[in-house]
């Protein structure tokens, strides 16, 4: 899955969950949901590819609505998804 794909189903999914992102230099990369564990070190291993933690689900959410709702007119998903990136990886 994709940040940008993720953001079409942002509000279905479970707060618990936190986002881990391939390539903390790509918001393109592939993403994965996960519950996080005390011993993860923000950092999960599926089928031998790395992912780095970015941000909780409830975060994105909040983040996201706050910065739509302050726009003039709506972004696309894809800038949303990009916006998103960059909170998680300077911010968050």
């Amino acid at each position: 899955m994709k940040l940008v794909e993720l953001i079409k189903e942002l509000e279905a999914i479970d707060d618990e969950l936190v986002i881990y992102h391939a390539d903390m230099k790509k918001y393109e990369s592939d993403i994965i949901l996960a519950y996080a564990e005390d011993d993860d070190n923000g950092v999960k291993v599926v089928d031998g590819k790395s992912y780095s933690y970015l941000i909780e689900v409830f975060l994105a959410k909040e983040f996201v609505e706050d910065w739509v709702q302050s726009l003039r007119k709506n972004p696309t998903d894809d800038q949303i998804a990009k916006r998103l990136f960059k909170f998680g990886i300077n911010d968050a």
